[in-house]
């Protein structure tokens, strides 16, 4: 886990991580918690069935569903089109003030 995250974010100290995790089954197994706090890993708190504290969906799926409203799409594949196109023209400076108001 801990390499995986280093080459994927090699810059980022491991130490200052903090682990964000909805509510899953996977997420709150009792293995997978050990794990994380065996690696020394801060988790934040997610209330039970709030979905309003996770940025994809009180942000980035609104804004991409207004993006997409009214289109319609013949196949799975032209949609996961759209929505790739229409997710890589959000600007990052979105993304990091999104990011900013939910920490």
């Amino acid at each position: 886990m801990t390499n995986a995250i280093r080459k994927k974010r090699p810059g980022v100290a491991i130490e200052e991580l903090l682990l964000h995790q909805d509510n899953a089954h996977s997420h709150r197994a009792t293995d997978t918690l050990m794990t994380i706090d065996f690696l020394g890993y801060e988790r934040i708190y997610h209330a039970p069935y709030s979905p309003d504290l996770a940025p994809m969906d009180f942000a980035v799926f609104p804004r991409l569903k207004s993006e997409l409203r009214g289109r319609r799409f013949e196949t799975l594949e032209e949609l996961r089109l759209a929505v790739r196109s229409e997710v890589g023209r959000f600007e990052s400076e979105w993304y990091l003030t999104v990011y900013q108001k939910w920490v």
